[in-house]
């Protein structure tokens, strides 16, 4: 499981790039509006003048042919197709679906294929799949003009009527609306409606106007000759500028959708490690918390080792006193044991009971059992309740105290050492 800090720099990332594609999206969706008005507004033109050829075309057909663009080959060998994708990515399927159009589309025909690419997406595809490019021309204008696109047509037209290629062909995508664009192509050049034998190609190509039922009247001044050279270039130039205006409307569209999913996305997928953040968090505090708990066990762990340790110390220093204290009886002369009779200004010496030192002595006077008879008297509870106020710990030679103070209070002190031979630290053994 990853880590809190881990998880947290993720969200930052997934959250600086959901602004990012918001920012797409609002570039796209101003983008698009244009665009989509640019389309449809020359979108009626560009079908009614590709109507007038169609027309004057059937008119040539009786005779000889008006204009070498509206005159179809006998034999097919080389195909042209002018392939328009956009210069960049971050729209969804746009790019991918027009170029894999194109390339089935020319497979499906049999025929060596040359494309000119508008767009440099199309380039690169292009020029990885090993694809015999023509020309590519990119960094096209946001709002293109006519002259943008006429080196594009004049080398299309200049291919076609050197006879390097026989057909001409226009991949686009066509916009229908803001969620639907329809990779399609576009029979060119000839101007004339283009009948593919394979059913597959024919799947891609875009349907044209039908010719106008009933025989059209045309008046030409001063010639038709005349009136075709003029029309017929500029009518084969606005289909290509067609098919641009509606890509880019198709690339706008996609791109604003795209980004719209991506920020979905991105606001789901942060809402997901939010989640995983919380529990990372949630584990990294249990985890503090126990090794919290963990030392303070192993603390009152050693506290207590140490306490009895301790204690084990004063019963071992306690008894070694007792006995140093024994063997010091044994060379007493009689003068000191006189002494033991003696009262100091402040009562007894009480350390002359075995298992009571200078501390305890004190403690005991401090609660007014200052002499051997005092003491003798005194029972036990009471003896602790003075140790315990005094706050020293409770020695285990208290049941005999009362015993040897008795001793020592008649003067008795043979009898006092002959008990305290008997004793270990002040304990009966």
């Amino acid at each position: 499981m990853p880590t809190a800090r881990e998880v947290k720099k993720r969200i930052r990332s997934v959250k600086n790039i959901a602004q990012i594609t918001r920012a797409l999206e609002a570039v796209s969706a101003s983008k698009v509006r244009r665009a989509q008005a640019r389309v449809l507004a020359s979108r009626v033109f560009a079908e009614k003048a590709w109507e007038i050829l169609l027309n004057v075309q059937s008119m040539g057909s009786k005779g000889e042919p008006l204009h070498p663009l509206l005159t179809e080959r006998e034999e097919i060998n080389n195909i042209l197709i002018v392939l328009v994708t956009s210069d960049r990515g971050l729209a969804g399927a746009y790019n991918s679906n027009i170029i894999r159009v194109a390339q089935r589309f020319g497979e499906r025909l049999g025929k060596p294929v040359k494309y000119i690419t508008v767009g440099r997406k199309g380039r690169d595809s292009m020029i990885r799949a090993g694809e015999n490019v023509l020309a590519e021309f990119s960094d096209m204008p946001a709002e293109p003009k006519v002259s943008d696109i006429a080196p594009i047509t004049r080398l299309a037209i200049d291919e076609f009527l050197s006879g390097r290629v026989d057909d001409v062909f226009i991949a686009y995508t066509d916009f229908i609306n803001m969620l639907t664009q329809k990779p399609t192509v576009l029979g060119w050049l000839p101007l004339v409606p283009h009948e593919i034998e394979d059913s597959v190609a024919a799947e891609y190509v875009k349907d044209v106007p039908k010719v106008t039922e009933g025989q059209s009247d045309y008046e030409f001044e001063p010639s038709p000759q005349a009136i075709l050279e003029e029309i017929v270039p500029r009518f084969t130039e606005l289909q290509l500028y067609q098919g641009v205006l509606e890509s880019q409307a198709s690339e706008h569209s996609a791109r604003m959708v795209a980004m719209r999913n991506a920020s979905d996305n991105a606001s789901q997928l942060t809402s997901d490690l939010t989640l995983v953040y919380n529990k990372a968090r949630q584990a990294a505090i249990t985890s503090e918390i126990l090794d919290i708990v963990g030392g303070a066990e192993a603390l009152n762990d050693s506290i207590s080792a140490a306490a009895d340790e301790i204690e084990k110390m004063m019963v071992h220093a306690e008894t070694n006193g007792a006995k140093s204290a024994k063997s010091a009886k044994a060379t007493k002369s009689p003068t000191k044991k006189a002494s033991k009779s003696k009262k100091s200004s402040s009562g007894d010496d009480l350390t002359k009971i075995e298992g009571i030192g200078p501390k305890m002595s004190d403690a005991l006077k401090a609660a007014g059992i200052d002499t051997f008879e005092k003491l003798s008297n005194t029972d036990e509870d009471t003896l602790r309740q003075a140790i315990e106020d005094a706050g020293m710990r409770l020695a285990p030679s208290i049941p005999t105290w009362a015993e040897q103070a008795g001793h020592a209070a008649k003067g008795d002190w043979d009898a006092l050492d002959k008990l305290q031979d008997e004793l270990e630290g002040g304990r009966r053994v």
